[in-house]
This record gives structure tokens, sequence and C-alpha cells, in this order.
């Protein structure tokens, strides 16, 4: 399948070739997610992608092996991350950056979400083909089993083909049918799992527009306290900050963490009446700290 690459040269997050920046020197970097790799905002490892997958990896790779002695690995984007060619070049290092935050990632997971739909669309397009070809393989195998078994009832002296032959012939043409049979089933199961798979992609997406857009609601009001980042030296400071004021101002806002977003409300309530106390600030910002 084919898919159109997008030029990453001013793109932040994700895989960016800045060779051409770098005097034609290999220069490939590499921002993470703020969740990836368990939260840390680090560099995970690549894993290849299943287009029949409801979503996709971190990190995710195509993998093409061309011969024993060349090879590449690509994001869905097309960016070439990793390349061993059969004249002995091979590139291999990347170069991580700082981590993209959670609003960031999320804008950045739609667009690889769409390419993924691309994938799966063309991967759809090729299941609907086969189909087709095997209803025609079908319709011809049926045609040669009926004209062999119409023969047999002629009897020696008018039947066109030898008895053994025609029961071969109508044997191979039977196992046909019933190869393209269970080949029908499975790509029927195949078209079913992609159905899903993409439903569940357009669900993420959705989820992820509506998160986004709260989110910069929250930044443009100064309500939100974002600690997405890990990768920082103190990820938690404008969060440590924020139990610096009181209560009241403190459950007016919202934490966004790698993985989510919660409102500080929130938990208060769900601690009950000991959250009001002065004394359990600290106890509301462990209980934070402690769900990244």
């Amino acid at each position: 399948m084919k898919i159109n690459a997008i030029s990453t040269t001013n793109f932040k997050g994700l895989f960016t070739d800045k060779t051409a920046q770098n005097n034609g020197n290999w220069l490939m970097e590499y921002s993470p997610y703020s969740w990836e790799k368990n939260n840390t905002s680090k560099m995970a490892i690549k894993e290849k992608i299943d287009v029949f997958s409801d979503h996709l990896p971190d990190n995710e790779e195509i993998y093409t092996k061309f011969s024993e002695d060349s090879e590449n690995s690509k994001d869905i984007f097309g960016t070439e991350s990793y390349y061993k060619h059969s004249d002995g070049k091979m590139r291999t290092v990347i170069t991580e950056v700082p981590a993209m935050n959670r609003e960031e990632s999320l804008k950045v997971q739609n667009r690889k979400l769409d390419v993924f739909l691309e994938m799966k669309n063309n991967k759809y397009q090729s299941i609907k083909s086969g189909l087709n070809n095997t209803i025609s393989d079908v319709y011809e195998s049926g045609s040669i089993y009926k004209r062999y078994a119409d023969d047999i009832p002629l009897g020696f002296f008018s039947s066109q083909y030898d008895r053994v032959e025609a029961v071969n012939a109508m044997n191979n043409e039977f196992d046909k049918v019933s190869a393209a049979a269970i080949k029908t089933y499975q790509d029927f199961q195949r078209y079913d799992q992609l159905r899903e798979s993409a439903d569940a992609v357009y669900k993420t997406q959705a989820k992820n527009t509506k998160e986004i857009s709260l989110l910069q609601n929250l930044r443009k009001s100064g309500a939100l306290i974002d600690i997405s980042r890990r990768d920082l030296r103190n990820p938690d400071l404008a969060l440590d900050e924020l139990f610096n004021h009181s209560l009241e101002t403190i459950k007016t806002k919202f934490v966004c963490l790698p993985h989510k977003l919660i409102s500080i409300g929130e938990i208060m309530k769900m601690m009950g009446r000991a959250a009001e106390l002065p004394t359990n600030k600290a106890f509301i910002l462990s209980y934070i700290k402690g769900l990244i």
C-alpha cells in the first residue's frame, strides 16, 4: 500500500529529519508524546503497525527489508529514521529532543490517525478487489465443473472426456471452490475487523479533539496547570507552586497530566470534608502526583 510522506522539516514532534539543516550530515530528531514510555515523556521502542488494530503504537514503525543487506524503517508519515543500504551506508542514530506536552501530543496523534485511516481504507480496497477476483474464479470453476459433470452421463462412446480425467478435473474445481469459500469467510472477518477498528479510531480522534479544545480554553483562562511533560528537570514545579495558594483557588484549577486531564475540584470532592483542611494540601498534592 502507498502512504504519502508528509514533510516534517518544520514539524514539531515525532521524527524530524534535520539533515538538510546540518550541512548534509545525518541528524534525525525525535520528540516523544507526553505519555510515552509509561508517562515518562521518553522515546519508546519502535513497534510494527497493525492495520487491523484500533490504535497505533506510540513509536510506530513501517519496516521494509529489500534484500539481505538493504532495509529501512519509517514512521507513519514516511520519515525514514533508519536505513541500511547495499553499498554499506547505514544511519541509525536518533537524537531525542524535548517531548511534546499533552495538547501537542493529541494534535500529532490525530494527524497520525488520519494516515492510519488511509491505510485501513487501502487495505479495505485490497480485500474488496480480492473478493471480486474470487467470485470470478468461482464462476469459472462452476462452469468447468458443470461441463465435466454433464459429460459423464453420456456414456463411453458419446462422452468427450475420459471418465478418470473428468472425475479428477471435477475434484480439482471442487477444491478450488472450497478454498475460495474459506478465503471469502476469512476476508469478511478481516473486513469486519477493519470496520470496527476504524470506528474506534474515529472515536479516539473525536475524544482528542474535544480535549484539545478544552485544554486551549483552560490555558487561556489561566485555569490550567500543565505538568504533562515529564522530561523537565522539575516537571511538577507549576503544581507545587499552585499549592502555595488557598484551597479555594486550588479547587478551581485543572491539572494536565501526561495521559489525562483532571479537575482538582473533583479530586477534592471525592476526598470529602478532609480535603478542605489546610493541613491536607500535601495529601492532595501527593494524590495528584500518584496518578502519573
